[in-house]
């Protein structure tokens, strides 16, 4: 077995840290070595085997089972390997993530991938607010790597992004893309509100929707061959790219003109 199998033993009444439970923050620990780690529960610190059963061998990576809707930190600062989670997870999984793969099959609370510098991470269903922004205090938020998620987002994804990329194939609330400062966020369904607010640059691409904003300049209607190239690239980091962009006649909009802002939102046809 490659894999360390963490199973969730019972219902969670408060918020559990797992921030410790990365493979390279416990590649050379032994089972019983992790089992007496000491984690923080509500405002109490635990040892890991009072919440889950632990087996198999750290190679591949880790996989947690059961509902860990009250389970945080999951995969943070995470360096390599593969974390899967089949069942729910709580607020910033992939905080400061820097490489590897997250797979969580079922969806995630909010922050997930704040301040994330590398890797991927896919969620099969879907997140809450603040997808790819930075965390509080801070100026920057995700900087680089692939988020994708197959469901729904909430608020402000993208918050103040300064690089890598966001799917959301559903759809997306309020606040996409704002203070973005760079980078790519795709969105398949609807959109929310003040999209691209205070945006200074980046690329917000969307499918065929009308759009509201007075704070963006209508640049025309253009076929937009560079999405072709973008779609090349994009299909080397993932399978869920594929043919996402069926055709590149689009419409284009600048701004936010209230910063000077030069950031695209692009309307696919």
């Amino acid at each position: 077995m490659s894999y360390l199998i963490l199973k969730l033993k019972k219902k969670l009444k408060f918020r559990l840290n797992l921030d410790l439970l990365t493979p390279n923050k416990i590649i050379d620990k032994k089972i019983a070595a992790i089992k007496s780690l000491k984690i923080s529960y509500g405002n109490e610190k635990k040892e890991i085997s009072n919440f889950f059963s632990i087996s198999g061998i750290l190679k591949k990576g880790i996989i947690f089972k059961g509902d860990l809707n009250r389970c945080d930190y999951i995969g943070d600062q995470m360096k390599n390997g593969k974390i899967i989670v089949n069942g729910n997870v709580g607020d910033y999984l992939g905080n400061k993530m820097n490489g590897g793969k997250i797979v969580v099959n079922g969806s995630s609370a909010n922050y997930t991938a704040s301040s994330f510098k590398n890797g991927e991470i896919l969620i099969t269903k879907n997140t809450g607010d603040f997808l790819g922004s930075s965390i509080q205090g801070e100026k920057l938020g995700m900087s680089g790597g692939v988020v994708i998620i197959k469901g729904n987002a909430g608020h402000r994804a993208g918050f103040k992004m300064r690089s890598g990329v966001i799917y959301v194939k559903g759809n997306a609330k309020d606040f996409i893309g704002c203070q973005m400062i760079a980078g790519t966020i795709i969105i398949g369904g609807k959109i929310g509100l003040n999209i691209g607010l205070l945006m200074k640059r980046g690329t917000i691409i969307l499918k065929k929707q009308k759009l509201f904003a007075p704070y963006l300049n209508y640049s025309g209607k253009n076929n937009y061959i560079f999405l072709k190239i973008i779609q090349n690239y994009l299909e080397k980091l993932s399978n869920e790219f594929k043919n996402i962009f069926p055709n590149t006649y689009i419409k284009k909009y600048l701004g936010d003109i209230n910063c000077k802002g030069m950031g695209e939102i692009l309307i696919l046809k």
